[in-house]
């Protein structure tokens, strides 16, 4: 799901100011050790504040467009993203594999700044539609990527379910951001864990 204007200017800037100071190298965690890999991920990472009033508020809507989930459903800790020029993250699920009780649920992809190039998201296994409209929000020229690419949009999120409704896991998700040719891309991730989902027998 593509939403437009998931966030204001003004929420954008704000996220933007609290991150200063605390970017770090990202990592990623395949066997649950954290570590970082190159050939997989080049970008950093800040943690967004919890308490923050205007940070609240994003996590808020968040939750509440996924207002069909129970109370056992929560808003993770929100991270901010940046990714400079060849900076990627290579194709992943946000889920993770190993667990059988509570699971990364859902994902939102924010997009805090368009003034690069490269760097959108890319769904190999899904079908690219036919339809010209989409070609306002998906790269539909001279693209390299199969599958689906969600052009970088400032402002946008792209949404995403990470399990079918009887818990198992969604082939389809697997993603990437793909590397950025210029500039500086930067991004939020909003995950919802739920505690009370288990891995179907």
């Amino acid at each position: 799901m593509h939403i437009s204007g998931f966030m204001s200017n003004r929420e954008i800037e704000h996220v933007i100011k609290v991150s200063e100071g605390k970017w770090e190298t990202s990592k990623i965690y395949p066997n649950g050790e954290a570590y970082v890999d190159t050939n997989i991920r080049i970008s950093e990472m800040a943690p967004v504040p919890r308490k923050d009033p205007i940070t609240k508020g994003i996590a808020r809507r968040a939750k509440k467009l996924q207002g069909w989930r129970g109370n056992s459903t929560f808003i993770e800790g929100m991270k901010a993203q940046r990714y400079g020029v060849n900076g990627f993250f290579a194709w992943h699920e946000d889920y993770d594999g190993r667990m059988d009780l509570g699971n990364r649920v859902t994902t939102f992809m924010v997009y805090l700044n368009d003034d690069f190039t490269g760097g959108g998201t890319n769904f190999p296994l899904l079908k690219r539609p036919d339809d010209p409209k989409w070609c306002d929000i998906i790269e539909c020229e001279d693209e390299e990527y199969p599958g689906v690419t969600f052009k970088p949009i400032k402002g946008a999120a792209v949404f995403w379910e990470n399990m079918y409704p009887n818990g198992s896991f969604h082939p389809d998700v697997r993603h990437a951001s793909l590397p950025v040719n210029s500039g500086q891309k930067l991004g939020l991730n909003i995950f919802a864990w739920d505690k009370k989902w288990s891995k179907p027998q």
